[in-house]
C-alpha cells in the first residue's frame, strides 16, 4: 500500500512544501530536546533536512533544465532584480552568514519557479489541502501533550476564543496563524470547485482550520484572511460574468472601507485584542526612514541589516527602542525589501509583486483547471499579511515561494493546453 501511495505522490514536492509551510518548524527542537525559545535553525536535524532538500532541488532543476531556461529567459524583470540583489550583497560587504542566507533565499525563489514548471495549479492546491488536513489532525492531537508546557504569547493575551494562544510545533503563533489562514483559503476554493461529494468535506476542513487559526491568537493572519475573502469574492463575481452584482459589491466594499477609516483605530484593534502600537510595529515603521536613507540606492544587502553581529546596523535600532529589544526585521515585507535591496532592487521587487498580481488575474480569466481562483486568493492573502510581517523576504518560507510561483506564472509549462477545461463551479451562480 505504501509503495502504491509513493508511486502516486511526488515525495520531493510534498517534503519541500511541508518544510516551507513551517508546520513542523519546531518539531526538530522537540526531537533534539532544544527549548522552543531557541530557533529551529539551531537544530542539526533541521539543517540536515534542508541540505538534502537543496540537493534534490538542484537535481530537479537539472531534470527540468529546458523548462527552467525558457522560463528564466523570458523573465527579464526577475533577472534584473537578481543582478541588483547580487550587487547590493556585494556592496554591503556582508558577513559570510549573509551570503549563505542569500543563497538560501535564491533556492526558495527557484522552488517557486520549480512549482511553475512542474505541476499544475490543481495539483498544488490538492497537495496543500492534504498537507493542511494532516497537519490539522497532528496539531490537535499534540494539544494535550505540549499545549500546556509552552507559552506562545509573551504578553499572555487571550485569543478571540477566550483561550491561551496555541501554536503547536509551529513554535510561533504567527507562523501557525499564517499557515491556517492559507489552508482556510485552499479548503474553501476546493469546496467551491470540487465535486458535490468533496464540497462538504472541504467546507468542514475549512471550518476546522478557521478554529485553529482563531486558537493561535495571531491577529494579523485573521484580519488578512477576512480581507482576502472579501477581495477574492469581488473578483469571482467579475470573472463569472455577474458584472452588475460585482459593481454593486465593490461599491459596497468601498463604503465599508471608508467607514472603517472613520472608526477610531484603538477600537478596531481592540476587536482582535491589540493596541495601536501593534506590539511595537508602529515604532519600527516610524524609525525605518532613518536607516533607509543611510543606504538608499543598493540597501544593506540581504540579511545585512539584521546580521546578528555586534557591529550590525540593527544595534543602533536596539539602542533606540524604548524597551531595548533586539529585532529580526521591520515587520513589513515591503519596507524590508527596500531596506535590503535599496530603491533599485527593492523598487524592482515591488514591480515583481505587481506583475504576480497581473498574472493571477489573467490566470483566473483564462480558466485553467478547476481551481482558477486559488492563485489569486493565495497571493492576495500573502500580500496583505506581508504588511505586518516579513514573510516575503524569509528564505525557506511559503510566502516567498508562492509569490514567485505567481510571478513566474501558475502552470507556466502547460501553456494554453488546458484552456478548454470548465471553470470552477462558481459558474453555477449565474443560473
Amino acid at each position: 500500500m505504501l509503495a502504491k501511495w509513493l508511486a502516486r505522490v511526488d515525495v520531493f514536492l510534498y517534503a519541500y512544501l511541508v518544510m516551507v509551510l513551517g508546520c513542523i518548524y519546531f518539531l526538530f527542537n522537540y526531537i533534539e530536546g532544544i527549548s522552543f525559545t531557541e530557533r529551529a535553525g539551531e537544530s542539526v536535524l533541521f539543517r540536515g533536512c534542508w541540505l538534502v532538500l537543496y540537493l534534490l532541488l538542484l537535481l530537479q532543476i537539472l531534470r527540468h533544465s529546458h523548462s527552467f531556461i525558457l522560463l528564466l529567459s523570458r523573465s527579464h524583470l526577475f533577472l534584473i532584480f537578481i543582478l541588483l540583489a547580487v550587487a547590493s550583497q556585494l556592496h554591503s560587504e556582508s558577513a559570510d552568514a549573509g551570503y549563505v542566507k542569500f543563497a538560501m533565499y535564491l533556492a526558495t525563489v527557484l522552488f517557486g519557479a520549480f512549482l511553475s514548471v512542474s505541476c499544475s495549479a490543481d495539483e498544488l492546491v490538492e497537495a496543500l489541502f492534504r498537507i493542511g488536513a494532516v497537519t490539522l489532525v497532528v496539531h490537535v492531537l499534540l494539544l494535550p501533550i505540549i499545549g500546556a508546557d509552552f507559552s506562545y504569547d509573551a504578553l499572555h493575551r487571550v485569543t478571540i476564543l477566550g483561550t491561551e494562544a496555541y501554536a503547536g510545533i509551529f513554535g510561533h503563533k504567527n507562523l501557525a496563524g499564517a499557515f491556517f489562514g492559507l489552508m482556510v483559503i485552499v479548503s474553501l476554493v476546493r469546496a467551491l470547485a470540487g465535486r458535490r461529494s468533496q464540497r462538504r468535506l472541504s467546507g468542514g476542513v475549512a471550518a476546522c482550520h478557521m478554529l485553529a487559526l482563531a486558537a493561535t491568537g495571531a491577529a494579523g493572519p485573521l484580519v488578512s484572511l477576512l480581507a482576502t475573502l472579501a477581495v477574492t469574492f469581488g473578483l469571482a463575481l467579475i470573472v463569472i460574468g455577474r458584472r452588475d452584482l460585482a459593481a454593486f459589491y465593490w461599491l459596497l466594499l468601498g463604503f465599508a472601507g471608508l467607514a472603517i477609516l472613520a472608526v477610531p483605530t484603538e477600537w478596531l484593534y481592540g476587536l482582535v485584542g491589540r493596541t495601536a502600537n501593534l506590539t511595537g510595529r508602529s515604532f519600527l515603521w516610524s524609525v525605518w526612514p532613518h536607516f533607509f536613507w543611510q543606504h538608499p540606492w543598493l540597501g544593506y544587502g540581504f540579511s545585512g541589516f539584521f546580521n546578528g553581529l555586534d557591529n550590525a546596523p540593527s544595534a543602533e535600532l536596539t539602542r533606540m527602542a524604548p524597551w531595548n529589544t533586539e529585532f529580526g526585521s521591520f515587520e513589513n515585507s515591503y519596507l524590508d525589501a527596500l531596506l535590503q535591496f535599496g530603491l533599485l532592487g527593492g523598487g524592482l521587487y515591488l514591480l515583481l509583486v505587481v506583475a504576480a498580481v497581473w498574472n493571477v488575474i489573467a490566470f483566473a480569466f483564462r480558466a485553467s483547471g478547476m481551481f482558477w481562483l486559488a492563485p489569486f486568493a493565495i497571493l492576495i492573502f500573502i500580500i496583505i499579511t506581508s504588511l505586518n510581517d516579513s514573510s516575503q523576504l524569509l528564505h525557506n518560507y511559503f510566502g516567498c515561494v508562492l509569490v514567485f510561483w505567481c510571478y513566474f506564472g501558475p502552470e507556466a509549462q502547460l501553456g494554453r493546453s488546458t484552456m478548454a477545461l470548465s471553470r470552477l463551479s462558481l459558474r453555477d451562480l449565474r443560473t
